[in-house]
């Protein structure tokens, strides 16, 4: 079973800096003061956590380039947001439809 993981960060001083969401499968996804990324990783080794406290932030940075890259590459930032919501929206909402029906 996939589970998930909410973890809300905050600097020293106690101010916001962001919500990250962890899967158990590997998948990591953010919304920050500094910007909204995403990456799944699908070879981490035996628990993902402690795969993301042994990487490095180069490694780490290049990984958030290469989720974003496929949307910026040789088309235009809202046509990649448009392919987007036509593919993930109405995948997300017949999850959500079936959830709420029951199935």
């Amino acid at each position: 079973m996939i589970t998930a993981e909410s973890i809300t960060l905050k600097d020293d001083r106690g101010n916001w800096l962001g919500q990250i969401i962890i899967t158990n499968d590997g998948m990591f996804a953010s919304v920050t003061d500094y910007g909204n990324f995403s990456y799944a990783w699908r070879a981490y080794g035996d628990n993902f956590k402690d795969f993301l406290i042994s990487i490095n932030t180069d490694y780490f940075a290049t990984k958030m380039v290469t989720g974003f890259a496929y949307i910026c590459l040789n088309k235009t930032i809202e046509k990649g947001a448009k392919l987007f919501a036509e593919k993930i929206l109405p995948a997300l909402q017949n999850y959500l439809r079936a959830e709420r029906n029951g199935g």
